[in-house]
């Protein structure tokens, strides 16, 4: 369980509380077997997180270190021109389940966006025909927030607990952590009926940062060692299932979600761009009746995955798909995998530059963007040479194409996007992924307008420079590079919310704030962020009329932002406002009867009223929902400190001082309430 960073509310000074709560994967449909007309096949899917294709020794690489990999690709197909359908975990992935692309399933970045309960996932196909299944993810972009786990009976991800704070997740885990539980599910999953499992690994993902063996042995190509790091753990998780299902009855996929940019382009990770760095991905099928060590030409898509899946299965793909069976490939035919659309709103979303659109064949790859690109692949797969003045005519037929998958009216491509309001905590753990962001509007229209991103490599190579991911820089020099980027790209929101928080970091509030206001005079951003982060400093510093009025501003702009709402309820009790507050609090228990945080103010508002019984109700109906919420433990410990009732008193002292850092500023405070307590005591019994 993911536990979210909440504001601090009445007890400011004692603590920072957490609280954890996501959407329960959907039951399992009962059954012992699957449908008759299915072949009752194992399904694994490997997903190995940005990984180029051309980074492993069978696809040509020869300083690679990817024996178990390799090994796959000479057991089955392995797919020369294989691409994403966009350069982002998310989306990719929703792609992948869904057999659409991401206009169509709406999942368009990581962060902000989450896969519908409308669109049905190949987990939820299979498990309606009585398949087990099971997913093990390797990072918080695939948190089942994010709606990728509809289907899955089992959704594992959980990860590790930050060093030094038992109650905040880290925002991966390593690929032995992801395989070590797959093959424990592996181990007690009853047969049959068949399985279907997910199995995703983060590794190759920046920062890149092998662990030993390979640190030292890729001491230079650290991107290289993360990638032999993975192949290993693959291996066990390889062995595993070849223990435990017959290669007759299996069908294993192994693919990337998309690649990762090693400086091409002016691009230093991905999702930026739409080039063949961040597009191309291996993929590699082993099942019954796929020759081995065959290698296919023709292009595939991820939108291929789920109807190839089910035409191994022996069973049609539902209409709503955008993607084709790729196993008449696999005997020389055609497959109408002639075009492939991606897209990358990165740029748009984060950056406040113009989105991205491509459209790609073997041959060419077209980019809709301000200066629009054409690329012959074939004679120029570096992508080096636009070349659309000399064919405008592929040019024109492509985006012509590009319009037929994008559900838009006529040959426009613009659209209305919805944004949704993600958690605090969420947006950290992005963060730490290198998503960083200073909010988009909630309602945003892609026309396709603004600055070109290869007009701004500058500003990815002064975030490079200043440690976004990668390199670890003194504060005052990662201060003077994000200074130098915003000034020259003085509309990225981004470059705001980055500079003000190397100022909060480095203990510059009032600099932090100076950022922020300018990001409001300079309109670079018609997000509630910047007015939320200017809440937070004023409220840390005791500015609770500021902070209002801040929270307030933010609300205006986005008034779906519940997080935003419960930070000015809580502003609102430490002023001492209490209709205000406690009218907000209705209305998010209205929303959310499960949200221990509103249950706690609900709580401390009826213990100022005098209703003891009611906010004791409150308070432990907050523990009941979260045992690992603080506030409510220390309330209902000065409840029952002030009704004479010290033994409860001291066990809910105790519980909190058992979940907190021993030496953390909350646990001294706490450590004084127990002593103030057992005096009470002892007094009493005398």
């Amino acid at each position: 369980m993911t536990h979210r960073a909440v504001p601090i509310t009445v007890l400011a000074s004692l603590a920072v509380c957490f609280v954890g709560g996501c959407r329960a994967s959907k039951e399992a449909v009962p059954g012992s077997k699957p449908a008759a007309s299915l072949r009752p096949l194992n399904i694994v899917i490997v997903t190995i997180d940005t990984l180029r294709a051309d980074r492993l020794a069978c696809y040509g690489y020869s300083s690679a270190e990817t024996p178990h990999l390799d090994r796959i690709a000479t057991q089955g197909v392995l797919f020369e021109n294989a691409t994403a359908a966009a350069p982002a975990t998310t989306p990719s992935h929703a792609s992948m389940f869904t057999g659409t692309y991401p206009p169509v399933h709406g999942v368009r970045n990581a962060g902000g966006f989450a896969l519908d309960s409308t669109h049905e996932t190949l987990a939820e196909m299979l498990q309606a025909k009585g398949w087990q299944t099971a997913a093990f993810v390797g990072a918080s972009v695939l948190d089942r927030v994010y709606g990728l786990n509809q289907g899955f009976a089992h959704y594992d991800d959980r990860m590790p607990d930050t060093p030094g704070n038992r109650f905040l997740e880290e925002a991966s885990r390593p690929a032995k952590l992801v395989v070590d539980q797959a093959i424990a599910w592996l181990d007690q999953a009853p047969a049959p009926p068949p399985f279907f499992l997910w199995v995703h690994v983060y590794d190759p993902h920046a920062p890149h940062d092998p662990p030993p063996p390979f640190k030292q042995r890729y001491r230079l190509r650290p991107y290289d060692g993360e990638i032999a790091y993975t192949d290993q753990q693959l291996g066990r998780l390889f062995a595993a299932i070849e223990a435990r299902s017959p290669a007759d009855n299996t069908v294993l996929m192994v693919l990337a979600d998309h690649g990762e940019s090693l400086s091409e382009h002016g691009e230093y990770y991905h999702g930026v761009f739409l080039y063949e760095a961040t597009l191309r991905i291996p993929w590699l099928i082993v099942a019954p009746g796929v020759p081995a060590g065959q290698r296919v030409r023709a292009q595939v898509r991820t939108v291929d995955l789920l109807p190839t899946v089910l035409a191994l299965l022996g069973t049609e793909t539902p209409s709503v798909c955008q993607g084709t069976s790729l196993l008449p490939a696999l005997s020389g035919k055609e497959i109408p995998t002639t075009y492939s659309y991606s897209e990358a709103l990165y740029p748009r979303l984060n950056m406040g530059w113009a989105e991205l659109r491509g459209m790609r064949t073997n041959q060419w790859k077209y980019v809709l963007a301000p200066r629009p690109e054409l690329y012959d692949l074939e004679h120029d797969p570096q992508e080096r040479q636009n070349v659309i003045e000399q064919h405008p005519e592929e040019a024109k037929r492509l985006r012509a194409e590009m319009t037929k998958l994008v559900p838009t009216r006529g040959d426009s491509l613009e659209e209305q996007v919805q944004v949704k309001t993600i958690s605090a905590v969420t947006e950290k753990q992005l963060e730490s992924l290198g998503y960083v962001s200073a909010g988009a509007s909630r309602q945003l229209k892609l026309t396709g307008e603004g600055a070109d991103p290869k007009d701004r490599t500058h500003i990815l190579k002064l975030l490079e420079e200043s440690g976004s991911l990668q390199r670890k820089l003194s504060a005052s020099r990662r201060i003077q590079l994000l200074k130098q980027a915003r000034d020259e790209d003085p509309t990225n929101p981004a470059l705001y919310y980055l500079l003000g928080e190397a100022y909060e970091s480095s203990r510059r509030p009032a600099d932090a704030l100076g950022v922020y206001e300018l990001a409001l005079q300079q309109k670079a951003t018609a997000t509630s962020k910047i007015y939320t982060r200017m809440a937070s400093i004023h409220g840390e510093q005791g500015r609770l009329d500021e902070a209002i009025l801040a929270l307030e501003s933010a609300l205006d702009l986005d008034p779906t932002d519940i997080a935003s709402h419960g930070q000015l309820a809580s502003a609102y009790l430490l002023k001492g406002r209490m209709a205000d507050a406690e009218r907000i609090l209705k209305m998010l228990l209205e929303a959310d009867a499960e949200n221990p945080e509103v249950h706690n103010n609900m709580g401390w508002i009826a213990l100022k009223r005098g209703d003891r019984p009611a906010a004791r109700q409150h308070f432990e109906r907050a523990l009941e929902i979260d045992p690992n919420w603080l506030e409510a433990y220390l309330n209902l410990g000065t409840l029952f400190t002030d009704t004479g009732d010290y033994a409860r008193a001291r066990a809910n002292y105790e519980a909190c001082l058992a979940r907190v850092n021993q030496r953390s500023e909350i646990a001294l405070k706490v450590r004084n309430e127990l002593t103030r307590v057992l005096r009470k005591q002892r007094e009493s019994a005398h």
